[in-house]
């Protein structure tokens, strides 16, 4: 039986909506949203079986108690290498896309209210965007200017967020505009948010033939 963690509602995947997370080994990163709480939870089961809620937040960018534990060498590392894992797809779409499969935008394609993000480039800018200049600096930790180039900004980014991660402290907490990160915070969020985006991608490639 795991133990899975709720937290609604949160501007995610929907404008506003719920999000399941787990924080076993095999599952780090792993995140199932729906619209609501018991979707989300439904959604989860679903797919990775039994499991009993331990923790709910209510609200958006909160922390979960476990949260609050320091961050372990094994997450540490986990998280680097799902980062690398996922820069190399990034890349990978980066190098065999058209310019045109790259900047076509879906009008169909269904995003949260606030997302700005509307073609695949963009999608790929937005990672950086989040994890150097959002992520990061919401965590206290320091952040980065943009380059030019997004393929120079995907191994700039990857740079600096592991130079980073190496440097941080395992109990790092930081408070900001009503939010709250932690060390461990960052580290799941950064091991979920690109390969999200990514399978987004994929679906949304895939929905084109």
């Amino acid at each position: 039986m795991r133990s899975i963690y709720v937290e609604h509602p949160v501007q995610m995947a929907y404008t506003r909506g719920a999000a399941v997370w787990a924080f076993d080994a095999d599952l780090w990163g792993v995140c199932v949203q729906a619209p609501t709480a018991e979707q989300a939870m439904d959604r989860w089961r679903s797919t990775h079986g039994p499991s009993t809620v331990v923790e709910t937040l209510h609200g958006d960018e909160q922390a979960f108690d476990r949260d609050f534990q320091s961050a372990t060498a094994a997450e540490f590392e986990r998280t680097l290498v799902i980062l690398a894992e996922q820069r190399m797809r990034a890349t990978k779409l980066l190098d065999e896309l058209s310019a045109e499969a790259l900047d076509a935008v879906d009008p169909e394609r269904v995003l949260p209210g606030w997302a700005r993000w509307r073609t695949i480039r963009e999608m790929l800018w937005h990672i950086c965007d989040t994890e150097s200049r959002y992520y990061l600096p919401m965590t206290g930790l320091p952040a980065r200017d943009r380059e030019a180039d997004l393929r120079t900004e995907l191994a700039a980014s990857t740079a600096h967020i592991s130079s980073v991660l190496r440097a941080m402290p395992g109990d790092q907490v930081h408070r900001e505009n009503d939010e709250v990160w932690t060390a461990t915070k960052l580290l799941r969020r950064l091991a979920w948010h690109e390969r999200g985006e990514l399978d987004a991608i994929e679906e949304l490639l895939a929905s084109r033939h």
